[in-house]
């Protein structure tokens, strides 16, 4: 028995099937036992031929990030293909068509610009499609079928998988996938000599479970069904228009209320307005649309009514690049807005923890009475992964609101002084519970009130509660660190977490005393636990997908000692082997 690790990239452009014959692809090899973890990147239009790439990490053991360089492009189209082939390995592998419909111009065929070292297999992809069904449509099933014989995988169990991908089509549809996928199987079987080492043949599998393929964007929803929202107010934007895509299918089946405002200011405006009647409440957008509702944010916490945001980031500033990732949107969250505003902010980590962080935002944001931001990214949002189905949460995590007591009602104090800084909160139609609300700085009863001392009173009662969520919130996850100082501490957040720990593990196989921080809280943020980590550490390493380092003068404040910055905006994941080359350097 042996293990396996591999890249696969699909290339082609925008129509050809690029990211469909990728989600194949990695839902058939999660179904085998796999661990999996895919990415596609695709233009910003809505309609036009642009390159798309369906990137998918297979792998027989844990997968923490989706591997920066390819072991196999797969070219459906040359003039694409030919600007994606520096991401393949030099000992990589490339598939390409040997026949293609028209000859190509001098210097534009892209197995004419392979590397020595590297192996091509030419497939008539083109021709063996046409034979199958009459047109090109089926190129990338007929790649996925040479792909398939290449690395010895179940001929007959990949067919059934394509048959359950597309049960719902017409007949014709099935057939011609399937027959294109045989057609490449078979022609490749017989004409092509393997000289490659992969196979996918008697690798060492772990004892399948039930498992969830799934993107974080659907996790965000399902987490926010399972915590009881009951009223979703969003605008489309990319990374985050699939949340309220399925909300409006789903949410009316749990007797809640979705809208699709206007703009983003009208979205927050009217979550806040739901919060105050005391209904959970959620609108999910990316740095444009957060940079909209700042305007509000304000709002929420100055009158402590619960909402939550969920800023899924994408390449900026402006309107940027709304198909890559980035995460370059942690100043804004943590420390936009005027005055002295603090709000609850998490980070997932990792494609499982969007569902956690969705449950805990909601949680917080009732109990707390408060602003939560979400902080995902495009790749969080998007990158496929297969993981264990998340259990639902607890009854304490689905209602949360501390109301006020028969006592309170007595002489109402809607913004009353207490040690945790929470108050006992009516919502309208409390009998005794009628309350002043306004974003004017106020006192107990909610009146307006301007005084040096009162406002310095409620501030410290607003910093007081948010101060106090982190006795609930997720511990930081640390590596084990062993004996003695480490040499190099890796502290991150966010989607760059899982390259930093698959880093430090491949640190620590080279002899390399290194250990790894990231916490899902990063607002408020553990302190206490940062320093106590970096303490141990003779050097710190802060890698993240921003220019400037956002993260890094963030933590540098709290740990007052020099850091390392690595920093990317490729557009592209975090890869935990540009972090390992950096611990090298270090």
């Amino acid at each position: 028995m042996k293990d396996i690790d591999i890249v696969i990239e699909i290339c082609g452009s925008a129509g050809e099937g690029t990211i469909s014959a990728g989600e194949i692809l990695s839902r058939f090899m999660s179904g085998q036992g796999f661990e999996i973890m895919s990415f596609d990147s695709y233009p910003a239009e809505i309609r036009g031929f642009g390159k798309c790439v369906a990137h998918t990490r297979i792998s027989s053991n844990p997968i923490y990030s989706p591997g920066k360089l390819a072991d196999v492009l797969i070219s459906l189209n040359d003039n694409h293909a030919i600007s994606q082939l520096p991401t393949l390995k030099e000992s990589g592998i490339l598939i390409y068509d040997s026949q293609p419909a028209r000859p190509h111009e001098e210097d534009k065929s892209v197995a004419g610009r392979t590397k020595p070292g590297m192996i091509s297999y030419g497939i008539p992809l083109n021709m063996l499609a046409h034979k199958a069904a009459g047109n090109a449509r089926g190129m990338n099933m007929v790649a996925l079928g040479a792909l398939s014989a290449l690395f010895h995988v179940d001929k007959d169990r990949f067919t059934d998988s394509i048959k359950a991908r597309y049960g719902k089509k017409k007949q014709v549809v099935i057939d011609a996938n399937v027959n294109s996928f045989l057609e490449g199987y078979d022609w490749a079987k017989e004409n092509i000599k393997k000289s490659d080492p992969y196979s996918f043949e008697g690798v060492n599998l772990p004892e399948q479970k039930e498992k969830l393929i799934v993107n974080g964007n659907q996790l965000v929803a399902q987490a926010a069904l399972d915590a009881n929202l009951m009223f979703y107010a969003g605008y489309p934007i990319t990374p985050a228009t699939k949340i309220m895509e399925i909300l409006s299918k789903e949410l009316p089946k749990h007797g809640g209320t979705l809208l699709q405002t206007e703009d983003e200011i009208a979205a927050i405006g009217a979550v806040i307005g739901a919060g105050f009647g005391g209904k959970r409440a959620m609108t999910a957008t990316s740095g444009p649309g957060f940079a909209l509702m700042t305007e509000f944010t304000g709002l929420s916490v100055m009158a402590e009514v619960p909402a939550v945001i969920i800023d899924s980031q994408r390449a900026g500033p402006s309107t940027g690049m709304p198909t890559k990732t980035e995460q370059s949107d942690f100043n804004s969250a943590v420390m936009g807005g005027t005055g002295d505003c603090p709000r609850i902010v998490l980070a997932p980590a990792d494609t499982k923890s969007c569902y956690e962080a969705t449950v805990l935002a909601l949680y917080f944001a009732e109990k707390y009475q408060t602003l939560v931001v979400v902080l995902l990214d495009f790749f969080l949002s998007n990158s496929i992964k297969n993981i264990d189905v998340p259990k639902k949460p607890a009854k304490k995590y689905r209602i949360a609101n501390i109301a006020p007591k028969k006592e309170d009602l007595k002489d109402y104090k809607r913004y009353k002084i207490t040690k945790s800084g929470i108050s006992p909160r009516a919502v309208p139609g409390t009998p005794g519970g009628i309350f002043f609300s306004t974003g004017l700085e106020h006192n107990e009863y909610g009146r307006p009130d301007y005084s040096q001392a009162g406002h310095l009173k409620m501030t410290q009662k607003r910093y007081d509660k948010f101060n106090a969520v982190l006795v609930e919130a997720p511990a930081p996850e640390i590596s084990a660190m062993g004996r003695g100082k480490v040499d190099i501490g890796v502290i991150s957040w966010g989607s760059s977490a899982g390259a930093a720990r698959e880093a430090v593990m491949a640190a620590q196989k080279e002899g390399i005393k290194a250990a790894s921080f990231s916490s899902m809280m990063v607002s408020p943020f553990p302190e206490k636990a940062l320093i106590k980590f970096a303490d141990n550490c003779r050097k710190i390493l802060i890698p993240e997908l921003n220019f400037s380092g956002q993260f890094a003068d963030f933590a540098t404040c709290i740990l007052k000692r020099p850091v390392e910055k690595l920093n990317f905006i490729t557009g592209r994941p975090m890869a935990s082997e540009d972090i390992l080359q950096k611990m090298r350097e270090m």
